[in-house]
C-alpha cells in the first residue's frame, strides 16, 4: 500500500526522534566534565573570534594568502622607494616660433640640501671653479685643450625657465635610464637639461664632445 508524502515525513521524524531520544535536551543534564586543557583552548578560540580581523585568518589558506600579499607589498615598496622619496616635478615644454621655453611644474624645492657632482668625466678634465649659494651650484671642469664642461644644479623654485633657440642647431629628447633629458647641439656646444632628485640639472659642453659622453656623465651623478 502506497503512503503519502506527508505520512512518509511523519514516519521519518518519528524514527529520528527515537534514534536520538537518549541525548540530553539541556546541557545541565550532561554528565561529563571537560578537561582543563580543552576549556583553555575553547576560551582562546572564543577570544580569537571576537577580534575584528578573525574572519581574515580563520583558515590556513587565508593565512597563507595574507602572507603572500604582505611579501608582495614589501617587494613592491622596495622597488618603488625612489618614486616615493622623490617629489613629483616635471618640465612644461612650450614651443614658440623662434624658441622653446621650459618651465617647472610640481612640488618645487627652494633650497639645495644635498649637493650632487659628476663622478665620471672624460679623460684629462679637472675641476677649476665652483660657485654656490642656497639656490644653485655651478661647477666648471677644463682640460689642457681649453674644452669646458659646466655642470649646474639649481633649485626648481628659483629656476625661472630655460629658453632654447629652435632656429639654430638640433634639439631632441631622449631617455637616459629612467630620466627624460632634453639635448641641444649648435656649433661646438652641446647642452643637456633635466630634472632629478628635486633639482634642475644642466651640462654645457664647449669643445669636442659626443652625446654618449654626456650621457655617461649624467649616469655618474651622485
Amino acid at each position: 500500500m502506497a503512503i503519502s508524502k506527508a505520512e512518509f515525513k511523519k514516519a521519518f521524524r518519528e524514527v529520528i526522534s527515537s534514534e536520538f531520544s537518549h541525548i540530553p535536551k539541556n546541557e545541565d543534564e550532561i554528565d561529563f566534565v571537560f578537561s582543563e586543557g580543552f576549556n583553555k583552548r575553547m576560551a582562546k578560540l572564543i577570544n580569537s573570534q571576537k577580534k575584528a580581523y578573525y574572519h581574515l585568518i580563520n583558515t590556513a589558506a587565508k593565512r597563507v594568502a595574507i602572507i603572500i600579499v604582505l611579501i608582495l607589498t614589501m617587494f613592491t615598496a622596495a622597488f618603488s622607494v625612489k618614486a616615493i622619496r622623490e617629489p613629483i616635478i616635471e618640465f612644461v615644454k612650450q614651443i614658440y616660433e623662434t624658441f622653446i621655453h621650459y618651465s617647472v611644474e610640481g612640488d618645487t624645492t627652494d633650497k639645495i640640501t644635498e649637493e650632487y657632482s659628476l663622478t665620471k668625466l672624460p679623460d684629462g678634465f679637472n675641476k677649476t671653479n665652483v660657485l654656490r649659494d642656497d639656490n644653485f651650484v655651478i661647477t666648471t671642469y677644463e682640460n689642457a685643450s681649453g674644452d669646458i664642461i659646466e655642470f649646474t644644479q639649481t633649485t626648481t623654485e628659483s629656476h625661472s625657465g630655460h629658453f632654447v633657440d629652435n632656429e639654430s642647431g638640433n634639439i631632441h629628447s631622449e631617455m637616459v635610464d629612467d630620466i627624460k633629458v632634453e639635448f641641444k647641439e649648435w656649433n661646438y656646444i652641446k647642452n643637456a637639461i633635466w630634472i632629478e632628485h628635486g633639482y634642475v640639472f644642466t651640462i654645457d659642453c664647449h669643445g669636442d664632445f659626443s652625446f654618449d659622453m654626456i650621457k655617461e656623465m649624467i649616469q655618474s651623478i651622485k
